[in-house]
């Protein structure tokens, strides 16, 4: 057999030809060659997520429910949180952007809010703040399995549920994607959307598996409507692609009852502006929402569903 030292030397050069057959010299060497690799991959797996861990921290740490902030708080807009007609702008930055935000104007085009979205991998923070910061609502997934599948399966609460005097109710909200053709289409483009509603007074917790019967009789259908339409954008942080040149589906939304009379609820309309110069001159979308029946369905409801196809 090789004497160890000389095994080390061997190994360097074509390690399959050691023979260890009569000694632990050559395996051992292998073994600790071994260690030393999975030492170094578990310390780079193990920085990884101690890093997006600490990431994710900072991102969202102002970006989530507080029912203790809201506890002496008036809900805006005598609870309904949204004016019934508003517009929703989004909005972007001129670099990096870890957030999707979508600002909330009234009529009088005052600032009444925001919608945020951040996902980090199968980590989500979807929700309302007011135009102070505070986090009025927010969308979970409706199960573990949720996060993985193709379609939206969300349950949307506010942060003060069941708190004295404010709504226990919360929504199931699921997307039918096989009655969908917005995945393959240049017109009449689709998405749809059952919603039920559910009480609660506390946080609707996530489990495995969404509850039996989740999203399947529902009270209120929503549908998306539109067509891939031609759009033109600028760069000021670099040459543009294809002239600068795309295409977007241009949405119509309509929120109906889901018994046989369908019974209009509340509208929305889409369309595309260039931003400025501070948005890096990109296609932005704006949308204006109107409802149209009172009492069925809460603003705040309306505005979430509005903000689907920006957010998502």
């Amino acid at each position: 057999s090789l004497p160890c030292i000389d095994c080390i030397a061997v190994s360097a050069m074509d390690e399959p030809l050691l023979d260890d057959s009569d000694g632990n010299c050559c395996a051992s060497f292998r073994c600790h060659r071994r260690s030393r690799s999975c030492n170094g991959c578990c310390g780079l797996v193990s920085f990884f997520c101690l890093f997006t861990v600490a990431f994710w921290i900072g991102v969202t740490r102002n970006l989530h429910c507080d029912p203790d902030i809201l506890r002496n708080i008036d809900p805006p807009y005598e609870g309904q949180l949204l004016p019934a007609n508003f517009t929703l702008v989004e909005r972007k930055y001129l670099l990096i952007q870890f957030t999707k935000l979508v600002d909330v104007y009234d009529a009088e085009r005052r600032h009444v809010g925001y919608f945020y979205d951040i996902n980090l991998f199968i980590i989500m923070r979807f929700g309302f703040s007011d135009a102070k910061g505070r986090i009025w609502f927010e969308a979970r997934y409706a199960s573990f399995l949720s996060r993985f599948k193709p379609i939206i399966e969300y349950i949307v609460q506010r942060c003060d549920a069941g708190a004295p005097g404010r709504p226990e109710v919360f929504y199931e909200l699921r997307e039918l994607w096989w009655s969908e053709s917005y995945w393959h289409c240049l017109v009449n483009c689709s998405r749809r959307f059952n919603l039920a509603h559910g009480t609660a007074d506390a946080e609707v917790r996530e489990h495995l598996l969404p509850r039996w019967g989740f999203g399947t009789n529902p009270e209120f259908k929503v549908s998306f409507d539109g067509w891939l339409v031609p759009t033109i954008r600028g760069q000021i942080t670099g040459t543009v692609d294809a002239l600068g040149t795309g295409v977007r589906p241009d949405w119509s939304m309509h929120i109906t009852t889901a018994d046989a009379n369908g019974e209009p609820l509340a509208a929305a309309q889409q369309h595309f502006v260039v931003g400025p110069p501070d948005q890096d001159m990109r296609v932005l979308s704006r949308w204006k929402v109107v409802t149209l029946r009172e009492g069925l369905l809460p603003h705040w409801m309306v505005g979430f569903l509005a903000v689907l196809d920006d957010i998502e």
